[in-house]
């Protein structure tokens, strides 16, 4: 049953006049004529009959009006409640990021965005990258930038955005102890190591150059975070790999980074569901991401770091 005919029905009973019903909503009085008769064939009931001097309401209008009244009304409120959860969704935004891109990437891009949509308010999660896809495919996340590469293509949009390069760090009394630097996976082998948590896009990137045996190395420990493993190199418990990237963030007192010659050069992408109703907001920042990397605003070089070795 069309609301818009229902509408025109409820105006033709309350002003008993084709030509105000025609008026009020700018409508031709055939019009309004036409839509009274299609609501008649739909019910299989006369509504009104024309005088000379009025409209007549017949008794199946009456009985209709109540009903009408309820339809228009529900239709009315569902529309009122989509359109104001639509309006409060515009006004949030929900971004998803890995650990390196959490740290270094996203301080840049959420601080422009806020100044130029102050009335949005940004929510920020943090989490290992196979988290972070979880999250954005379940729609709980608008935007997501991760450091591993998402296989759900058909259902996330996918874009590269930035690369990175492994360092590994230690603590100056660890280099002390172990001697000269690893320069090969043999080498490294002798190191005492720190892993990071199961998911973690750069613990995936050093497992994959370490070769098909990754049971000659010393892992002396795996945890959850980029911080408590700063805490564990910095107390000599082992040396950690990390992106270059961090490096711009730390403190690097009585730190060591090298570059990890034989690992891989790792990218990060910007994701998120394609069909997902908060597109428009989550482009506003996308695009943000792509200018400051343009304008050379990102932190993609990190400061060098003097090692004793160079």
């Amino acid at each position: 049953m069309d609301i818009k005919r229902l509408e025109i029905f409820l105006k033709l009973l309350d002003t008993r006049s084709f030509s105000l019903t025609a008026q009020f909503f700018g409508l031709s009085q055939p019009t309004v004529s036409q839509n009274i008769k299609s609501l008649e064939e739909f019910l299989g009931q006369k509504l009104f009959e024309r005088t000379p001097r009025r409209v007549k309401a017949l008794p199946a209008a009456l009985v209709l009006a109540p009903y009408a009244i309820k339809i228009v009304e529900t239709a009315g409120q569902a529309a009122w409640a989509v359109n104001r959860q639509m309006a409060v969704a515009q006004d949030k935004l929900a971004v998803g990021a890995s650990s390196v891109p959490s740290m270094v990437l996203v301080p840049p891009a959420v601080e422009v965005f806020s100044q130029r949509y102050p009335r949005v308010f940004l929510t920020l999660t943090s989490g290992h990258s196979r988290e972070i896809v979880r999250l954005v495919l379940d729609g709980d996340l608008d935007l997501g930038l991760v450091g591993t590469v998402v296989s759900e293509s058909e259902k996330i949009w996918v874009r590269p955005y930035a690369t990175d390069r492994l360092v590994l760090v230690a603590s100056s009394e660890l280099v002390a102890k172990m001697g000269s630097r690893p320069r090969t996976p043999a080498d490294l082998a002798n190191w005492p190591l720190i892993l990071r948590e199961d998911g973690s896009g750069t613990r995936a990137a050093f497992l994959s150059s370490l070769g098909d045996d990754v049971s000659r190395f010393r892992f002396k420990a795996e945890v959850d975070g980029l911080g408590p493993t700063i805490t564990l190199v910095r107390a000599a418990f082992g040396a950690a790999v990390v992106s270059n990237l961090i490096l711009s963030t730390m403190d690097m007192t009585d730190l060591v980074a090298w570059p990890l010659e034989f690992g891989p050069c790792r990218r990060f992408f910007l994701i998120r569901r394609k069909d997902h109703f908060n597109a428009q907001v989550a482009e506003a920042l996308v695009d943000i991401f792509y200018e400051l990397k343009k304008d050379g605003k990102m932190p993609f070089s990190p400061r060098r770091v003097k090692s004793k070795d160079g």
